[in-house]
């Protein structure tokens, strides 16, 4: 199963079960198509049957006109003929018709055109079926006649379908419609130009030929349903209430991570900050994808992506602590918050703050103002003289003078680090050794 990252709504969406959505997004979309189909057939029937009902009534007022004029007329009974014309003609008569196919025309009959047939919809398949259909195909193998007939359920249906709308149709014109990359142009000896069927629609024993050859003309009102809604319904259902509680994590954990990812999009989106975590988002959504990807019985293994997501709502709060320091709208801009929290992060969350007024020039961060310059007016007595911590560093360069005076002194370090009444110090110490 997988996940789609593009759709951020908790609907289910319309339509056939989308394999690049987890597995029981795609139970719940068959469950909706089943739902639709059922009262489209429903509906059409209520239609049928008013339409009946609007026939009969004529019928019926035509009858009661003929026996107020008090005529009757005698009539032959007719004499049932296997070798009638008549039955000949009502055989040939097109039914299902859904549209003419542009300006082609049929092959034999250069009169008559060429018509689109109504046809059953696409079976929709989730992508348990899918596997399942798979591995069937696989253990039976190329030449299996169930392999074949489970193939070619559909195609028998359209071709059924296209011999009822165009009875004088050939496979040639049904290839035309079907498939017209198999419909060739080639050129002959003489240098005309003419069509054809392809390579593998005329090979010896082609399924395609055999499949033609048993259609038989039926429209699709009276074919019988590929897609049984009521028996695939039933099987969503009780796949839904068959599942144990492992079953049931494996099947709801990706989703519930996905719909938390999309919640921190749409907290980010309403900060106006998304740009800042785009990158971890990304990161986030390929790790979910990838674990969903997982076909392996064992549940995946999620606590660091957890450990991730957890770190990433962390940060947000962090910046919305750092943007009411720097007391946004009022006192900073939010491109400046932003352009000093980034540089915080890629600083592994450290920062250091100067004061610009005490410091030398070169203290200063940017053109744009220093960290110190962005915090909060009422803070700014508390880090101007009761600092958390302050920090002292001496750092000397080796003196080269000194050896004259007999001191092979290197460079040195030492710093000193107040936290209230804490002192931590800490030293480097070299002394040159190659005149000793």
């Amino acid at each position: 199963m997988a996940i789609d990252a593009r759709s951020g709504s908790g609907l289910i969406a319309p339509g056939f079960p989308d394999t690049r959505t987890c597995l029981l997004h795609q139970k719940l979309q068959m469950l909706n198509v089943c739902v639709e189909r059922r009262l489209q057939r429903e509906a059409f029937g209520k239609r049928k049957q008013q339409q009946t009902k609007v026939s009969n009534v004529d019928e019926q007022e035509e009858e009661e006109e003929e026996e107020d004029d008090g005529e009757f007329y005698d009539c032959d009974e007719a004499i049932p003929s296997s070798g009638s014309p008549t039955k000949a003609v009502l055989s040939l008569k097109p039914e299902g018709r859904l549209k003419r196919l542009g300006q082609e025309r049929l092959l034999d009959e250069t009169e008559e055109y060429l018509y689109v047939p109504e046809t059953q919809e696409p079976v929709p398949k989730t992508e348990d079926q899918l596997q399942d259909d798979a591995e069937v195909m696989l253990k039976l193998g190329p030449g299996s006649g169930l392999s074949t007939q489970m193939m070619c359920t559909s195609l028998l249906s359209d071709m059924e379908a296209f011999k009822a709308a165009n009875p004088r149709g050939r496979m040639e014109d049904f290839i035309r419609w079907y498939s017209p990359k198999d419909w060739e142009q080639v050129v002959d000896d003489n240098g005309e130009s003419r069509h054809q069927l392809s390579v593998r629609m005329t090979t010896e024993g082609n399924t395609w030929q055999k499949v033609w050859e048993q259609a038989q003309p039926v429209p699709v009102a009276r074919q019988r349903r590929l897609f049984d809604d009521t028996n695939e319904a039933l099987k969503v259902l009780h796949y839904l209430e068959t599942r144990n509680m492992s079953e049931i994590y494996g099947l709801t954990i990706i989703p519930t991570l996905h719909t938390a990812i999309l919640k921190l999009i749409d907290i980010f989106s309403n900060a106006q900050v998304q740009d800042i975590f785009a990158s971890h988002i990304e990161q986030l959504l390929n790790d979910l994808c990838r674990l969903s990807r997982s076909h392996s019985n064992e549940l995946p293994q999620l606590e660091s992506l957890l450990q991730d997501l957890a770190e990433l709502e962390r940060r947000f709060y962090q910046f919305k602590c750092f943007e009411r320091l720097a007391g946004y709208p009022k006192r900073s801009n939010l491109d400046e918050i932003k352009r000093q929290f980034e540089e915080i992060l890629m600083n592994e969350n450290c920062c250091t703050i100067v004061d610009k007024k005490r410091g030398a020039a070169g203290d200063v961060l940017c053109s744009g103002g220093s960290l110190y310059d962005l915090l909060s007016p009422k803070l700014e007595q508390d880090i101007s003289s009761r600092l958390i911590s302050k920090d002292y560093v001496i750092r000397l360069d080796g003196d080269a003078k000194s050896r004259e005076k007999g001191l092979y002194l290197g460079p040195q370090f030492m710093r000193a680090i107040v936290t209230g009444e804490k002192l931590r110090l800490c030293g480097a110490f070299t002394e040159s050794t190659v005149f000793v």
